[in-house]
């Protein structure tokens, strides 16, 4: 079967951080989790914008609370689809870091027709796959190649941050008590990133600059000369850092760099990532 957009619907949650483009494509649905500030509930990305939300994270005395969609709301929005498509790709932020996935995963088991994907990545890493997958099925692609650049994808993309603190990391349990004291003490900034569906220390950085040349050699080290490189950014409000970012980016060199969306961080990944972080998701083809 020829996957294309008459046929194929792409279901994703509100962690993918879409750039506008993506968030308005009528071939893809977003899904919101909620977010939760005391005994006030948001609906990720619906509700609950991100200059919103990072005001009222600035304000709050403690973290907000978060929660995965219910299967409900994958069912109706499954059954929904599949009167119009052939095949629904329900694709979602790493199972490890939310029960999202579990969810899709069980309402599909109600409804034909329906593939749910574990990503993997969060925010920009599942926003580029995103945009991948929609440039297939403009020109068409077959069903199992679609799939096959699917598993490559979760095998070689690469999702690297900076964030600018460890504060947030740090209440909200991903990182541990000691090394948020060791890198506020020594003005260590961390370089994250997705493995294996997990947030991991990468390597460390003495300061912004430090943590730039480290991702621009991630970058290096992942990709090969003269191949066409794919290339997402993430920002949680640092324009600044950011365009150092796409700047670094775009001189890399030897590299056949396709800039694709930016993703502006929402309230889900912004209760762990915190304000001011930036970051890049990369896959060659």
């Amino acid at each position: 079967m020829n996957l294309d957009r008459h046929n194929t619907a792409i279901v994703v949650d509100s962690t993918a951080d879409l750039p506008l483009d993506l968030a308005e494509d009528s071939n893809v649905t977003m899904i919101p989790l909620t977010v939760y500030f005391g005994e006030e509930a948001f609906l990720d990305w619906v509700q609950l914008k991100p200059s919103d939300f990072f005001q009222r994270l600035a304000a709050a005395p403690q973290l907000p609370k978060t929660s995965q969609p219910p299967v409900g709301e994958f069912v109706q929005v499954f059954r929904t689809l599949r009167e119009r498509y052939a095949r629904v790709y329900s694709i979602h932020l790493s199972s490890k870091l939310s029960g999202t996935y579990e969810s899709a995963r069980i309402a599909a088991l109600e409804v034909d027709g329906v593939r749910v994907i574990d990503s993997k990545y969060a925010t920009g890493g599942l926003a580029l796959l995103i945009d991948r997958l929609v440039e297939r099925l403009d020109r068409g692609t077959p069903e199992k190649e679609f799939d096959a650049y699917i598993a490559r994808y979760l095998r070689e993309a690469t999702f690297i941050f900076i964030p600018d603190t460890l504060d947030y990391l740090h209440k909200g349990g991903r990182i541990g008590r000691a090394s948020h004291l060791i890198g506020t003490m020594l003005s260590i900034k961390p370089v994250l990133i997705i493995e294996d569906g997990m947030v991991a220390v990468h390597k460390k950085a003495r300061g912004a600059r430090h943590a730039l040349t480290i991702m621009r050699e991630c970058l290096l080290e992942r990709t090969l000369p003269w191949r066409d490189t794919y290339v997402g950014l993430t920002h949680s409000f640092n324009e600044s850092l950011l365009e150092q970012v796409r700047n670094m980016v775009l001189d890399a060199p030897d590299r056949i760099v396709h800039l694709r969306g930016t993703s502006i961080v929402g309230s889900v990944i912004g209760t762990y990532a915190g304000p001011g972080a930036v970051g890049i998701g990369f896959i060659q083809e």
